[in-house]
């Protein structure tokens, strides 16, 4: 019973702590991502995950097809909830399971399923998003949020907001974010990968594993694959312009929230 409640009160500040220090990388316009809702991380597996993105002007329009597989021995009864940030409109947002349209609303954004051992639920989201990265913006999508989670504390004020603005920059961004995830914490493991992103030839990307990623150029866009398992979230893609200043405001959140 002690050492439960130990784990337990071990899982809880985790939980607090990353959900607090992730926030504001969280917000960055990204691709869907599917958030799964119940029964542990280790009993899912991403056996197929193809993800697709153009970036053009203030738009993105993306999409990502995931295989979702139960590699346990029992049933699990789950959900999963499909997390869009900045989506231009409800109508550019179509979601699919096992090829079904099942339609897209903000307010119920969120999918049940039982998967038998080694069954498998196929998720497939398309979505145009806003890659305007701002106060107004980050403001907007969290208020949605609130409106979604009522009951939930919330994890990061408006007063917080500000300050992050203090450093981070306004501007156009396009992050690769962990796709499926447990409560958008814990990772999922993933046994195959293919991801594409498109953008300007005026931006680059940011990334601590870079190496997985491989570009090729033509007159008027970038192109960057990844087929890694892992590494890939955390790339952010932005104006060549904007690098190292990015670069340099994410060592200063990140040193701040150390020493806090």
């Amino acid at each position: 019973m002690k050492n439960y409640l130990l784990r337990l009160a071990v899982i809880i500040l985790v939980l607090t702590t990353s959900s607090l220090l992730a926030a504001p990388r969280n917000m960055l316009p990204r691709f869907p991502e599917l958030v799964i809702e119940k029964g542990l991380s280790e009993f899912f597996q991403v056996t197929s995950c193809e993800g697709r993105v153009k970036v053009y002007g203030n738009d993105a329009e993306s999409s990502l097809k995931v295989a979702v597989k139960n590699q346990g021995t029992s049933p699990v009864e789950s959900s999963v909830k499909f997390r869009i940030l900045y989506p231009t409109s409800e109508n550019q947002v179509k979601v699919s399971v096992n090829g079904k349209n099942i339609g897209y609303r903000r307010d119920k954004a969120r999918y049940t399923f039982t998967l038998q051992p080694d069954e498998t639920i196929i998720f497939d989201m398309h979505a145009k998003v806003s890659i305007n990265y701002s106060i107004d913006s980050v403001r907007k999508a969290l208020h949605e949020q609130e409106q979604d989670e009522p009951d939930k504390k919330r994890g990061f004020l408006v007063s917080d907001l500000s300050k992050l603005f203090e450093r981070e920059k306004y501007g156009r961004r396009f992050m690769v974010g962990p796709l499926v995830s447990k409560w958008g914490i814990f990772p999922v493991n993933f046994s195959a990968v293919n991801l594409e992103i498109e953008v300007p030839d005026d931006f680059a990307l940011v990334a601590n594993a870079s190496d997985t990623w491989h570009e090729t150029r033509s007159r008027s866009s970038r192109v960057f694959k990844s087929t890694a398992v892992d590494g890939f979230a955390g790339a952010v893609f932005l104006p060549e312009t904007d690098r190292e200043e990015f670069i340099q405001t994410q060592k200063i959140l990140s040193s701040e929230r150390f020493m806090h």
